[in-house]
């Protein structure tokens, strides 16, 4: 994949490209500011998933370089689906449609190589990011109780060709 500039209506650009071990860093740390600890991946899951190559993490840095938001994707050989690992979009540019924007990419690719759709899990307490899986199509595939921690459930979803 190659570094393309998109932008917004808002005039917003940011840079689209895979990310490298040299970006573990810059991931790390908008994780971090945006992920409580017990869901984070952390530096030692980052580096084994950019080092393994297994899975594809796209980045969009602004126009100064910083990260402003990354997904990871694991195409699932078995269950024939592409598998969001996570999507982190930091509040600068939260509601300027880059989490759509991205999940886009990901529906586009699976449809493209025929997969049989993405799954992703979920927070329940992720209002944001359960409106826009409802929005995009996604559908509960099944409830993970404590999934995130004792009393913090998650969903997995579905989002079928």
């Amino acid at each position: 994949m190659l570094k393309i500039n998109i932008a917004q209506p808002d005039r917003t650009i940011l840079s689209f490209c895979p990310a490298t071990s040299d970006d573990l860093a810059d991931i790390v740390k908008l994780e971090r500011y945006l992920f409580a600890p017990e869901i984070a991946f952390g530096h030692a899951r980052w580096r084994e998933l950019l080092r393994a190559g297994r899975c594809e993490t796209w980045l969009l840095r602004d126009r100064e370089g910083a990260l402003m938001a990354y997904l990871c994707v694991l195409p699932h050989r078995g269950w024939r689906r592409l598998v969001v690992q996570t999507l982190a979009v930091h509040w600068k540019v939260r509601r300027q449609g880059w989490a759509r924007w991205l999940l886009g990419e990901v529906i586009r690719r699976s449809h493209a190589e025929g997969w049989r759709g993405v799954r992703l899990e979920v927070s329940e307490r992720n209002e944001e990011g359960l409106a826009l899986y409802d929005a995009l199509g996604f559908r509960i595939m099944t409830r993970l109780p404590d999934y995130y921690g004792p009393g913090h459930h998650g969903q997995r979803r579905v989002l079928a060709p």
